[in-house]
């Protein structure tokens, strides 16, 4: 009795061993291909950084999301309101871009593809420009840096920041829609 038992264990070790070795060979084919599918996350999450744009926090605390930034760099230099009545205004974004490609104009604003410029404040309030399917071309060169007013947001309630602004954006064969955060409107400013 002894004897069979012990011819039955051998036998399963026996029977055992093949399947361990494949085992081996199917962990290590599975841990390859893991590292496969994590090498395509790693891609896949630089390419929606680069879709979305890294978020850069600027001196005065706006908050800029640039898809396009290989083509062109964006600063927010203020938001301008003038007063329309006594509780609302227009309000123009004025802009620093530093085109980098050979392009003589870009174009900014509008709606098209996946994108549509718009502003919202705190209060979930959004606003539009004066024509909100038509971009505005904006002459630039490149290496030097521009400074662009883009159309005005309409109707804005003076007592309003931009939480959010969105603005469609092309800059030779590159495209994508401008995120800016937290952007503080100077209404009726003095001018010198």
């Amino acid at each position: 009795m002894k004897k069979i038992f012990v011819i039955c264990i051998v036998a399963m070790g026996m029977l055992a061993m093949p399947q361990y070795a494949e085992a081996q060979g199917f962990l290590g084919k599975l841990t390859k291909g893991l590292e496969k599918v994590n090498k395509g996350l790693d891609k896949a999450s630089d390419k929606a950084q680069v879709a979305t744009g890294q978020a850069q926090q600027q001196a005065n605390g706006v908050i800029v999301m640039n898809p396009i930034s290989k083509s062109m760099g964006v600063e927010v230099i203020k938001a301008v309101g003038r007063s329309s009545s006594e509780n609302f205004g227009n309000v123009e974004v004025v802009l620093r871009v530093s085109v980098k490609e050979p392009v003589s104009s870009i174009a900014l604003g509008g709606s098209w593809g996946q994108g549509r410029t718009q502003a919202f404040d705190a209060d979930g309030n959004v606003y539009k420009m004066n024509m909100p399917s038509v971009s505005d071309r904006y002459d630039v060169t490149e290496g030097i840096p521009c400074k662009i007013t883009c159309s005005p947001f309409l109707k804005v309630r003076k007592t309003a920041s931009f939480a959010v602004v969105k603005i469609v954006a092309k800059c030779g064969d590159a495209s994508g829609e401008l995120t800016l955060k937290n952007v503080p409107i100077e209404w009726d400013p003095v001018e010198e």
